[in-house]
């Protein structure tokens, strides 16, 4: 998995605020809300439809990762450290998601491609 950053079209700057508030939102709403902001803006706009493919992206790999880790952390303290590693991770790479969705720059998140940007 690598991790992707290149330069695309000249976006708006309400574009950007909007696709960036959508990264960071996801922290919140997790998949849901880059599942309906791809559903709204396929075929329209693939600036916003490619930041949500990448949210969702994200969020498959990493909530499923994280609902086993959480089911199996009653058991083991050691899980739900790592369960608290994953999500202040997931955080990190919000964060850096929305600095280059601000900038008006192509992020890919390292993560499983069930999606093609």
């Amino acid at each position: 998995m690598t991790l992707e950053v290149g330069l695309l079209k000249k976006e708006s700057l309400l574009n950007r605020v909007l696709a960036s508030l959508m990264h960071l939102f996801s922290l919140l709403l997790t998949f849901i809300l880059p599942i309906l902001v791809y559903m709204v803006t396929k075929g329209r706009n693939n600036y916003f439809a490619n930041h949500a493919k990448e949210g969702m992206n994200l969020h498959f790999t990493f909530f499923p990762i994280l609902l086993v880790l959480t089911f199996v952390s009653k058991k083991i303290n050691m899980v739900s450290i790592l369960s608290f590693s994953l999500i202040i991770l997931e955080t990190i790479l919000i964060v850096i998601a929305t600095i280059y969705t601000l900038k008006g720059k192509k992020f890919s998140y390292p993560v499983i491609r069930y999606f093609k940007v």
